[in-house]
């Protein structure tokens, strides 16, 4: 099965930050966590063949019957994963003429609790940042430590009936649904203090729940 959750809150083309410097003459002020770091990820895969049919512990009936009892097949993947780090950014202009701004912030951690959906519009704690003052270096760092933006919790699923036909066929019956739960991973906060959208969620990284049907034969 492919997967259908993606990267956590990254677009394509913007899995990394890749911003230069604020200040060329200070890269110790850059120092930060990596804007790809995920401390918690999860990966399971599962196949399970019930136990029906011909052979099988249950319902152990041959002919057509068994036939239609037997070969089913439960498969899927299932990730849950933390997500990446922001870069929160802006303010007022530095002077230099180059690099990549950013405001102050108070060190207190942005953080808000709860479920995202509620806090679409105020995704984090705007009011620990504040403008630099004009040609001054903001002392936000590159990569804030503790802010994320939503991680990845999606299940990959599928149904197959394995139909053998005489010695050298058999018939594969494939049912599969990606995002089975149909639940929705959204995407990265506005984290650019220069706009009005500031904190706020006005996206989606992945897509609703897609199904999907398939027969195949082997031989």
């Amino acid at each position: 099965m492919r997967g259908g959750a993606g990267s956590a809150c990254r677009k394509p083309g913007e899995s990394f930050s890749s911003s230069p410097p604020q200040n060329f003459y200070n890269l110790r002020a850059e120092r930060a966590i990596s804007s790809w770091d995920t401390p918690f990820t999860l990966v399971i895969s599962y196949v399970y063949e019930l136990p029906l049919g011909p052979g099988k512990p249950l319902l152990n009936h041959a002919g057509a019957v068994g036939k239609i009892l037997g070969g089913w097949q439960i498969n899927g993947n299932t990730t849950f994963q933390s997500g990446f780090p922001l870069q929160v950014s802006g303010g007022n202009s530095n002077g230099s003429f180059a690099g990549t701004g950013r405001p102050n912030w108070s060190g207190q951690n942005p953080t808000l609790g709860g479920a995202v959906q509620p806090r679409l519009l105020r995704y984090f704690d705007t009011s620990v940042f504040a403008f630099n003052a004009p040609f001054a270096y903001g002392n936000a760092p590159r990569i804030m430590p503790d802010l994320r933006c939503p991680g990845i919790n999606n299940f990959d699923m599928s149904l197959f009936k394995n139909t053998r036909i005489g010695e050298k066929y058999q018939v594969q019956f494939r049912a599969e649904s990606f995002n089975t739960f149909n639940r929705v991973q959204f995407g990265t906060a506005n984290a650019s203090i220069n706009s009005s959208a500031f904190g706020v969620i006005s996206s989606q990284q992945n897509l609703p729940r897609n199904l999907q049907l398939g027969l195949r034969l082997l031989f």
